[in-house]
């Protein structure tokens, strides 16, 4: 349904724009695509569609913003100096929105087994500071990490997962680094903005493998997942 959605909006956006061009060919307009700032287009449209597709969260909310400032200062609404004034104060508002929020659920693959809810796990978090937990136990829920100007390394390598579980991850100005066992399939989503997310993990393991589900949001920054 949100790939639905996702279409449907893409369509509306290239009808619009098509019109737009006809009603300035017939004289009833004036329509010119590229108006001042529209090369902000190209950050405030994937991420409506982020927004449309996985709902509201750090990465896309905080890039839709960013890219409405960059718009409204080519347009001469808003200066450069108080768009760079804005950014900091913006951003710790989405932060909070999104520790606020219910959890995202990552899409899980067919045929498989949702993982466990994020409701009542774990947080690790390194905020201006670089943490490093090692996990030897059994595994049987999942766990939000955060990296906020900072580095965080969890090592489960000689952890045991007994079933199939979710983490999210929040790198702001900051990495996230996971240390899995190799037999371990690891699935991927999230949004990224001027940051990655780098699976490692091998992508072909038997389907009786552990499995874990990874919700990763990276704003100038990074998560690693490796063996």
């Amino acid at each position: 349904m949100k790939q639905q959605w996702s279409r449907i909006l893409w369509g509306i956006l290239l009808i619009l724009a098509g019109l737009g061009y006809a009603g300035d060919v017939m004289g009833f307009w004036h329509f010119d695509l590229f108006f001042a700032g529209w090369w902000s287009l190209f950050i405030i449209i994937p991420c409506v569609v982020s927004i449309v597709e996985n709902g509201f969260d750090t990465g896309n909310s905080l890039g839709l913003v960013f890219g409405l400032m960059l718009l409204f200062s080519a347009q001469g609404i808003l200066s450069w100096h108080r768009m760079i004034q804005l950014l900091f104060p913006a951003l710790l508002i989405i932060l909070g929105i999104g520790l606020l929020a219910r959890p995202r659920q990552v899409p899980v693959p067919a045929g498989e087994v949702p993982p466990a809810d994020l409701g009542h796990t774990p947080e690790l978090s390194a905020v201006f500071s670089q943490e490093t937990r090692r996990i030897a136990n059994t595994i049987t829920g999942g766990a939000r990490l955060t990296a906020v100007f900072g580095s965080l390394t969890v090592d489960l390598r000689d952890a045991v997962i007994a079933q199939d579980i979710q983490l999210e991850t929040t790198a702001v100005f900051g990495s996230v680094h996971l240390l899995l066992p190799e037999n371990t399939l690891v699935y991927t989503k999230g949004v990224s903005l001027f940051g990655r997310t780098h699976n490692l993990m091998p992508s072909s393991l038997p389907d009786n493998s552990p499995k874990i589900y990874l919700d990763a949001t990276n704003v100038f920054g990074s998560t690693h997942v490796q063996p």
